[in-house]
């Protein structure tokens, strides 16, 4: 049973604890309404700059976009002093739009570029630079960017730093485009006579990968070593 609670001649004739604390918060309130309404606007301020961030980060993603973009169509159109002058276009707007994901994209468009002509140390500088700047959940983009490193270390003849690359690109990529990361990592190794490793790779490819359109030739490359 709950214990009753006793009143008091001078309870019941005392003000109720509410009424005085409320009194309180009110007589405070008047000594203090420039804190308060300063308090506020510091309050407002902070959302202010929060959801106008927000706001401010989508505008400059849909400019980076809308301007990138019809740049990056133009990269497997273009040819000679064309290509130049795109690139150099890309180059602007990439640090104009830093920090957009059109600008991370457009740094991989250039580290391709780069590639195409035969410069690949500056793609791998390119790619490199982009993937600094990706986030958590940039796992396409990686996958790309690592690629492309991979394509580049590999045409200068470093396969081993080739094969790290691809082994990179698959730790991003989905189910579909890890098999051709590994594959190409298997390749690398193969290339850079790690034909234990290779072997490996590649039966492993073929464990998981039992349906894969590149079982014939996985086989063939496995007879060709052992």
């Amino acid at each position: 049973m709950a214990e009753k609670i006793k009143y008091t001649r001078k309870d019941l004739k005392g003000p109720d604890k509410f009424i005085s604390r409320f009194g309180q918060i009110m007589a405070w309130s008047k000594e203090n309404t420039l804190k308060i309404t300063a308090g506020a606007l510091v309050v407002v301020a902070v959302l202010a700059l929060i959801f106008g961030g927000r706001a401010y980060f989508q505008w400059q993603e849909q400019q980076a976009s809308a301007e990138i973009w019809p740049y990056l169509k133009k990269v497997t159109q273009a040819s000679g002093e064309d290509l130049q002058t795109v690139e150099q276009t890309i180059t602007s707007l990439a640090s104009k739009y830093k920090g957009t994901v059109a600008a991370l994209f457009a740094h991989y468009y250039l580290g391709n570029i780069a590639y195409a002509r035969g410069d690949y140390d500056e793609g791998i500088s390119r790619y490199n630079e982009a993937i600094k700047k990706t986030g958590r959940k940039d796992d396409l983009l990686k996958f790309l960017l690592n690629m492309g490193i991979g394509s580049c270390y590999e045409a200068k003849g470093d396969n081993e730093a080739a094969a790290q690359s691809y082994g990179k690109a698959a730790e991003t990529a989905g189910s579909s485009m890890k098999v051709i990361a590994l594959f190409d990592k298997a390749r690398a190794l193969e290339l850079a006579l790690k034909k234990d490793e290779a072997i490996a790779l590649y039966r492993q490819i073929m464990e998981e990968n039992p349906e894969s359109i590149q079982k014939d030739l996985i086989e063939i490359k496995i007879a060709s070593m052992e």
